[in-house]
């Protein structure tokens, strides 16, 4: 679905237009793709444990891949506030800090933290967290342990990037007071506050979205709404999750400019229960800045990846890697999603 929409705020920015066209000359360019939750529930961390943690195998299959590219994303569900609180899982989690080894030695390199279930084990775990995170050769945003933006300004390959992760709330619990810093929690007015202005700073503007309704295959209203308010401001990619399944890819023309949106990359890991929920995927994308200082973001993709559970072991494959012993009815389920993926927009690769 390709449409202009109307801003339904002012706003006094001025946008760099993308251009579509093919451009002679020099460009600088970046790989970004991005998965779902990593939902750690406790099978997975009991199925990593031999003598002492260890869930680099879970991600062994898909490591190749996502090492190829500049920027990896991906949703850390689950806080990392470490064994010596005490692990926990549904409904409020708590993992070791050997999850996030794990998904850095896979390659990942962008970490959104502010989702539905930070707030689970209170502000020590946050503290943990956030501990563990900044001495990690990553960027996070959407939890700190003190006021600051949450927004991540980095430059690669000469392209800057801003990015900036919001959740649409934390299960009820309370954000203590006067520490909003603790979780990125999403409302337009802090989201204008926060990200007006931003593009004329950065060449690509990356907004992670917890966002949209569990088990869910459409996006809702509110989702969509939300995703043209975004696009307004400037954002140029809104990568989506929560759901646990996967939604479709669209891209929003507003005044010359493109916002390429997924609306939920689905499960990278979890032990749920449902086949929607097992199947998730990697959604890559290519950012170039050619030699005129315009930007050009093109050849979408989604490889389509599975969450594979033998005598109790957990790991992590692509579609290309699935039998008939693995999942009888694969084609069919990997059908299925490439059509759910281009509901709103055929432009993408899904294999």
């Amino acid at each position: 679905m390709k449409k202009n929409i109307l801003c339904f705020v002012l706003l006094l920015l001025t946008f760099s237009l993308f251009s579509c066209s093919k451009v002679s000359g020099e460009s600088n360019k970046v790989s970004l793709v991005a998965v779902g939750d990593n939902l750690i529930h406790h099978t997975i961390y009991k199925a990593a444990y031999h003598h002492q943690y260890d869930f680099k195998p879970i991600y062994k299959d898909i490591k190749p891949y996502i090492k190829q590219f500049d920027l990896a994303f991906i949703n850390q569900e689950t806080i990392l506030g470490g064994s010596e609180i005490g692990l926990s899982t549904y409904p409020r989690f708590n993992s070791p800090y050997e999850v996030g080894d794990a998904l850095v030695d896979a390659g990942f390199n962008l970490i959104s933290l502010a989702n539905n279930h930070t707030l689970d084990r209170g502000e020590e775990a946050i503290q943990n967290s956030i501990q563990y995170w900044k001495k990690q050769p990553v960027t996070y945003s959407g939890s700190e342990i003190k006021s600051k933006s949450p927004i991540k300004i980095f430059t690669v390959n000469h392209i800057r990037f801003a990015f900036v992760a919001y959740t649409y709330g934390t299960n009820g619990i309370p954000v203590p007071e006067g520490k909003d810093y603790l979780v990125n929690v999403f409302t337009y007015e802090k989201a204008e506050k926060q990200l007006k202005g931003i593009k004329n700073k950065v060449d690509v503007v990356i907004v992670s979205m917890h966002w949209g309704n569990e088990y869910h295959h459409i996006p809702s209203e509110e989702q969509k709404e939300q995703a043209n308010f975004l696009s307004c401001l400037g954002v140029d990619i809104i990568l989506g999750h929560h759901p646990h399944v996967i939604q479709p890819y669209d891209v929003i023309l507003n005044q010359g400019k493109k916002t390429y949106v997924i609306y939920s990359l689905g499960n990278v890991l979890s032990d749920q229960l449902g086949i929607d929920r097992l199947i998730g995927m990697a959604f890559s994308i290519e950012i170039n800045k050619l030699k005129n200082t315009s930007v050009v973001i093109n050849n979408p993709k989604a490889k389509l990846l599975y969450t594979y559970k033998s005598n109790d072991q957990f790991k992590i494959l692509f579609s290309d890697q699935i039998n008939q012993q693995i999942l009888a009815d694969y084609k069919q389920q990997f059908e299925n999603k490439k059509k759910l993926i281009q509901t709103f927009n055929s432009n993408i690769i899904v294999y």
